[in-house]
């Protein structure tokens, strides 16, 4: 519960600021902010706070507090104070990262054999002749086939092909844990692709398909071609396309494939039949028994990933565990199977340090996180 007056849960003014409220929350919000102009002005500034990746820096806050303290106080107050109201708020939700920093108590240390770092654009190219070419953000680099002949591009995080080639040849992008990068088919198709994925696809759309074959989570922007339909593969359902904006995660791992539909129209096949979703809803199909289940979803949470930010909502630990991992390339253990179950809300940049974002999970999960090389143990404080 948030100090002083202020007797609201954090995760009510969160899920309002995140327009993913119930009517309920919606109420019980707007009682709090009818109750004293404070709350209403303090509301405001982590609302529009929230607009700006969700975090903070130490002359952002400073900033901020000078213009609300002399809207609500005309007089001084302690920087250490206004830093206690914020954050009695805000942190557990992941926003105000850098507040952290400067609270009255100072952030519980986790030891650390060496540095763990974000994840950063690299990847493997595997080429139609065997060939493997090593892709990252710092070089240029001209993609050439068997014959000599230009079939695309790599700079700037980005691999573009171009569609000269007659040949319906295949290339194998691989994504390593700790790498993410970016794809533009031949068709002007974008793909962005998340740490331990696998991308394979024609290096030109000579058929009457465009197909690729995916292993792991991949966000689509799909160039419209109602003469050639797109059709993702994957293990467990394939994702045919109509022109659209939609992410896949299909990890092995996880046995259960979800596509996500931010804009457009996509359907979910198995044995042939077609499940269509509509923006804002998932399809999940499980590996174990092929069933299509739809649903309802803040599409931010299963997308943001390809903006550099990772978002969870009442997710637990054991599965915000797996994002980390594949990101700073680590391996979480726990203690016992009920601190795997304990549930986190927040969102963070990609690029976070990786003590800060443990330092967060230990405050906001009543945790106690220990590092061992890249060997990471959760237990729980109580």
């Amino acid at each position: 519960m948030v100090k002083r007056n202020i007797n609201i849960e954090y995760l009510v003014i969160w899920r309002n600021i995140n327009n993913i409220a119930s009517q309920v929350e919606k109420d019980e919000l707007q009682k709090w902010l009818d109750e004293d102009k404070k709350h209403y002005l303090l509301y405001e500034h982590l609302k529009n706070s929230s607009n700006n990746e969700l975090v903070f820096n130490e002359a952002h806050v400073y900033k901020k507090w000078l213009l609300l303290n002399e809207r609500i106080e005309k007089r001084p107050v302690s920087i250490k104070r206004w830093l206690q109201y914020v954050a009695a708020i805000i942190l557990p939700l992941g926003i105000a990262l850098s507040v952290l920093y400067f609270s009255n108590k100072e952030v519980q240390s986790i030891e650390m054999a060496h540095q763990i770092s974000p994840g950063s654009s690299r990847a493997v190219l595997k080429l139609a002749n065997g060939e493997a070419l090593e892709l990252d953000a710092n070089h240029k680099m001209t993609i050439k086939d068997e014959q000599g002949q230009v079939i695309g591009i790599d700079s700037l995080d980005v691999l573009t092909y171009n569609n000269n080639s007659q040949q319906t040849t295949f290339n194998t992008i691989n994504i390593p844990r700790g790498g993410e990068y970016q794809l533009v088919l031949s068709d002007g198709t974008k793909v962005w692709l998340n740490s331990e994925s696998s991308l394979t696809y024609p290096v030109s759309f000579n058929s009457h398909l465009r197909e690729v074959f995916l292993t792991g989570e991949a966000y689509f922007d799909v160039t419209t071609n109602k003469e050639k339909p797109f059709i993702v593969n994957t293990a467990t359902a394939d994702v045919k396309v109509y022109g659209t904006q939609f992410n896949v995660m299909s990890y092995d791992s996880d046995k259960l494939t979800e596509t996500t539909l931010v804009e457009g129209s996509v359907a979910v096949l198995i044995d042939g039949q077609e499940t269509r979703i509509k923006p804002s809803q998932q399809a999940q199909v499980s590996s174990l028994n092929s069933k299509v289940v739809v649903r309802q979803v803040d599409t931010r949470l299963y997308t943001d990933w390809r903006n550099g930010i990772f978002r969870f909502e009442e997710m637990a630990l054991k599965d915000v565990a797996v994002k980390l991992a594949r990101w700073y390339n680590v391996d979480f253990f726990f203690a016992n199977e009920e601190i795997k179950e304990r549930k986190i809300t927040g969102a963070m940049k990609r690029a976070t340090d990786f003590n800060l974002f443990l330092s967060l999970i230990e405050k906001s999960a009543e945790a106690e996180i220990t590092i061992n090389d890249n060997n990471v143990l959760i237990k729980g404080k109580y």
